[in-house]
């Protein structure tokens, strides 16, 4: 998606770390290097340490360059200051590459076999994402879509699209929810009332984990805040609004209670009322931190005063200056007794405590007594310090300091016990994004009027096991209501019993072949997402990879011509389609001479079709059409027009309609006159290109003609034919 952003290379060493330096990193500063703590670590990291190591800084040979590349993913984490929060989750996954190198010519039939293994997703490359214009800005097949109410479902709905199911189950339990949901419209608009008033939770949820991390390496435990009530106010206000939001989430499981749809079962119902549910019972949780401090006062201030039971050591303390203000009391009422008369405590801070005495009581005080102040005029008094109100403020001032040091790290630890059940909170939030992603999916549906639901078979529920797919009357997804009132939908046929598995499709220029394309590969991520489509109807088998080479660019910063950038995507296809995959070519062989362009173009047809992978190929070499028409393999098609005044002698005279319609058979022509004249060219080179053009036509007619006899001619005639042209004097 980004092939165009500036790269820099790491230094190896300092930036780029080996595999030892980067275990020794996380040993040392997050998970721990004694073999207790080793015990700990990340299961997908223990299975790359080398056993023979019992200190376990040394990686599996077979890990060497995985390591050394999360080491510069590390450092560059570190560099962000995010690498103990990031690294603190312990969430990692071994990366393995979806495609082998292997050469094309030597692995059709080993490809055919690997066909048959389980894959969880289809395959989208940043080409396909690009080139289908799946992903992006106003226009794209998300932005279309997307009706998601939560950030957090937004980035799932993004995932899914991205990376469509392959698992026929799993999308039939889509299927099933999103129809409950269409027909349960009072119940749709309910939850989406809930769903979308939750913040970002997702992300507030790993803020709220490295807000209360303890590392002593931790970047918070060296930072200077001069803002630190404005920074203490933002987390407590993330933190509320996320406690909030799991609160306003309880309602679902009794919303969903009556529900049918075994994936929405799971979703929101629990296990201790239906086994097949799995939505957390978070009621003590939320409780204990709702009744814990009081929020209004939190958000006021950035910073927590715990109720009673939330911190035992703050609790403690309190105890203590209860005890304390209870001693100072009784004292106070003692020297009252003492002086007969009434005392009062007097100061603030570390002068606090002053016996307070009327100045005709004053002269009881002993040598006990301190004289600390006086107050003349009209109640004038003297105030005293004695052994006791000194002992008092120093326990008092003690008490204090430790009070503050609590409250100081009491938000760090409130964030850290409700991080204790991060799993639970991490969980509840992946179900309630693919609740919000079903939601959605239904909303796109009612609003867009979809009601086709695509079927799905499995290879082996086919005639021959054979991949297929089958539209009738489909729509490009990405359209508006507006422009789809307009658009002349199309049906398509590729593969299974008795179709051939590759479409060569012509046309005119301009006549809708890439769009056909493109719809095609648009409305197969719809059904593998679970979606309803925007066709009558819709058959097909799985689909584990989707290929495109379509348009025409150039890559300037790599150096790489148009023809090199078509050939580098041709590339990808030979070598990791399968007969499970869907590839989409359009005008192969267009960036070099005809006879070079014609020839590739051949050879990567006859390659798709021993494959036997769903393909649809558009091309404008109409030789290719002659080559192929009786080919069994191969099936033609094109999108249909309608010509007037075709048969005279000036090109500028004829007219074309696009009729946009998919037909059986090869289109003659490709009319790029008519595109000529609609780009405004001047009517004088038209002509003259017509007349070069029907030129080379005849040559390459009497060509044509020529191998013709031969072919049909006897091979004794041709000699005797050689013969005498060879004694003809030039």
């Amino acid at each position: 998606l980004l092939a165009n952003v500036k790269r820099e290379a790491l230094t190896a060493g300092t930036q780029l770390w080996t595999g030892e330096k980067t275990l020794k990193y996380l040993a040392e500063t997050v998970y721990g290097g004694s073999s207790s703590e080793r015990s700990k670590w990340p299961a997908t990291l223990r299975t790359m340490l080398d056993e023979t190591d019992s200190l376990g800084l040394t990686p599996k040979e077979s890990y060497q360059l995985a390591l050394k590349a999360l080491g510069g993913c590390v450092w560059y984490l570190q560099r962000c200051l995010l690498d103990q929060q990031v690294l603190s989750l312990a969430t990692f996954e071994e990366y393995v590459p979806l495609d082998e190198h292997r050469e094309a010519t030597e692995t059709i039939a080993k490809r055919i076999d690997d066909a048959a293994r389980a894959k969880r997703f289809m395959v989208l490359d940043s080409i396909t994402l690009n080139n289908l214009k799946i992903v992006g800005s106003e226009g794209s097949l998300v932005d279309r879509m997307d009706h998601c109410c939560s950030k957090f479902g937004k980035r799932l709905l993004y995932n899914w699209v991205c990376a469509p199911s392959c698992i026929k189950e799993e999308i039939l339990q889509r299927q099933e929810a999103v129809t409950e949901l269409i027909e349960n419209v009072d119940l749709l608009q309910d939850v989406r009332q809930i769903l979308g008033q939750l913040p970002d939770m997702e992300r507030h949820l790993a803020q709220i984990h490295g807000f209360g991390l303890a590392l002593r390496d931790h970047p918070a435990r060296r930072a200077i805040l001069y803002e630190e009530h404005v920074y203490g106010k933002k987390k407590m206000r993330d933190f509320i609004a996320t406690l909030k939001g799991f609160q306003s989430l309880l309602p679902l499981p009794q919303m969903f209670a009556s529900v049918h749809s075994q994936l929405l079962v799971r979703l929101t119902q629990k296990a201790n009322s239906n086994p097949a549910g799995v939505f957390p019972s978070m009621e003590k949780q939320i409780e204990f931190f709702e009744s814990s401090f009081d929020h209004e006062k939190a958000l006021k201030s950035g910073s927590i005063v715990p109720e009673k039971g939330l911190d035992t050591e703050y609790d403690a303390i309190e105890q203590e200056i209860k005890d304390l203000n209870a001693e100072l009391e009784a004292y106070l009422a003692e020297q009252s007794k003492f002086f007969g008369c009434t005392v009062k405590y007097f100061g603030n801070d570390k002068k606090r405590y002053q016996l307070e005495v009327p100045e005709g009581r004053a002269k009881k005080a002993t040598g006990d007594y301190t004289l600390e102040g006086t107050k003349t005029g009209k109640n004038a008094t003297k105030r005293f310090h004695t052994e006791e109100t000194r002992r008092f403020l120093k326990q008092m001032m003690l008490l204090e300091d430790r009070r503050k040091s609590v409250l100081k790290d009491l938000a760090r630890r409130i964030f850290e016990r409700f991080s204790r059940d991060y799993d639970m909170w991490k969980g509840c939030i992946e179900l309630v994004a693919t609740l919000d992603v079903l939601t959605s999916l239904a909303e796109y549906a009612r609003t867009e009027g979809l009601s086709c639901v695509p079927v799905l078979l499995s290879k082996d529920e086919t005639i021959g096991g054979k991949s297929f797919i089958e539209i009738e009357e489909g729509i490009h997804p990405c359209l508006s209501s507006e422009a789809a009132e307009n658009f002349i939908p199309n049906g398509t046929a590729i593969g299974g019993d008795g179709k051939a598995n590759l479409v060569l499709l012509t046309g005119p220029n301009m006549g809708g072949k890439s769009t056909l394309m493109r719809q095609v590969g648009l409305l197969a991520v719809l059904a593998q997402i679970g979606s309803r489509l925007p066709a009558e109807s819709c058959r097909m088998t799985l689909i584990d990879r989707i290929f495109t080479r379509l348009g025409a660019s150039d890559d300037i910063m790599a150096g790489h011509s148009t023809f090199l950038v078509e050939l580098n995507e041709t590339s990808a296809i030979l070598k990791h389609a399968t007969a499970d995959s869907l590839v989409l070519l359009d005008e192969l062989g267009r960036g070099t001479a005809t006879y070079d362009g014609t020839a590739v173009a051949g050879a990567v047809v006859h390659f798709l079709a021993d494959l036997k992978c769903r393909t649809m190929f558009s091309t404008h070499y109409h030789n290719l059409v002659d080559s192929f028409h009786e080919d069994p393999r191969i099936a033609l098609g094109h999108m249909a027009c309608m010509v007037e005044n075709e048969e005279g002698d000036d090109p500028t005279q004829e007219t074309v309609t696009f009729l946009y319609r998919y037909t059986d058979g090869a289109c003659p022509k490709s009319y790029g006159f008519n595109a000529a004249k609609l780009a405004g060219m001047p009517t004088a080179i038209i002509k003259r290109a017509y007349e070069l053009s029907k030129t080379v036509e005849k040559e390459a007619l009497k060509r044509k003609i020529l191998m013709k006899l031969l072919k049909q001619a006897p091979q004794n005639e041709i000699k005797d034919l050689v013969v005498k042209l060879k004694s003809f004097q030039f």
